[in-house]
């Protein structure tokens, strides 16, 4: 059975699965690109070759961005089938981006290493991603051009991901569930909610921001703004991490909001009160301030 892609074609995003012509060119083009990456280039997962040139392409299909805008974030949903399954159903496999710094959650990132995240974490126009039915993705914007100097890696902690499921599956269906343009523009059907977690999680950042301004503008102790972050995100320092929000129903056309807003308040005062442990009281009060000024974008529904 051939797979059945759901792509945002009116937005210019593209799914091309292995039953076209143009799916075999490309992914030879990825695998190429992964054989010769550019000096300064971020490190990849050590099986991340053999992954792609072993896999069985049934269970992928190539993302191609036809939009004159980067990509910032994908969020999609492969619809499965288990070999192991006697009772026919399919299983929903879901793959959000979260809310890590970005180029639409720039709080933090700066100068260097936000240039580094503009073009390693995005999906420029004209570039292409592998999508693996396990949620790896492979590919980069050196198939539109090669990174500046300023673009390269210098160092530090890279997350990478290739491990392949351990039961057989049988993928039956890839939808894109939600695309957020580096401009904030979202187009999809945004069942996972990943416009709630985004905008979310900026508005809460922005508050926290302006405690921090005023308590620097009129003189308040280091110990009253910290208890003010805690009242404004009912995030109490020492508490574990919050669980995150429930998972949305798919049946339902979209997640509560609620449950998903409370989580990103207090996931923003999390941060703010590990930014003290780790940095100290003044520290951690100037980069929150510091929030205030990131360009976010301008979040809007195409």
């Amino acid at each position: 059975m051939a797979l059945v892609c759901e792509d945002l074609a009116r937005y210019g995003v593209v799914l091309l699965p292995p039953s076209t012509a143009k799916y075999f060119e490309l992914l030879a083009d990825i695998e190429h690109r992964l054989q010769n990456r550019p000096k300064g280039a971020p490190p990849i997962d050590d099986n991340a070759l053999s992954r792609i040139s072993e896999h069985d392409t049934s269970g992928s299909a190539i993302l191609v961005n036809q939009a004159h805008v980067a990509i910032a974030s994908v969020a999609y949903i492969w619809s499965i089938w288990p070999f192991a399954a006697t009772d026919g159903r399919v299983l929903p496999h879901c793959f959000a981006p979260g809310t890590n710094p970005s180029e639409l959650l720039p709080f933090g990132l700066v100068g260097r290493t936000r240039r580094f995240h503009a073009f390693w974490d995005t999906i420029f126009p004209s570039s292409k991603r592998l999508l693996m039915c396990d949620g790896s993705q492979f590919g980069d914007n050196t198939d539109v051009r090669p990174p500046a100097a300023d673009e390269l890696w210098h160092g530090g902690f890279v997350w990478t991901s290739s491990e392949a499921m351990s039961d057989p599956l049988k993928p039956l269906k890839l939808t894109l569930d939600g695309i957020f343009f580096v401009d904030g523009g979202f187009a999809g059907p945004n069942r996972l909610g990943s416009w709630e977690q985004t905008v979310f999680a900026a508005e809460g950042h922005l508050p926290c921001a302006a405690l921090a301004r005023e308590a620097r503008s009129k003189g308040a102790t280091p110990a009253e703004f910290f208890v003010q972050v805690q009242t404004l995100t009912g995030r109490t320092e020492g508490a574990p991490m919050p669980p995150p929000p429930p998972p949305p129903s798919l049946e339902s056309k979209s997640p509560d909001p609620e449950p998903i807003r409370k989580y990103e308040q207090q996931m923003v005062g999390w941060r703010v009160l590990d930014m003290r442990q780790r940095l100290g009281d003044e520290a951690a009060i100037a980069s929150t301030e510091a929030w205030a000024d990131a360009p976010v974008p301008k979040f809007h529904k195409l």
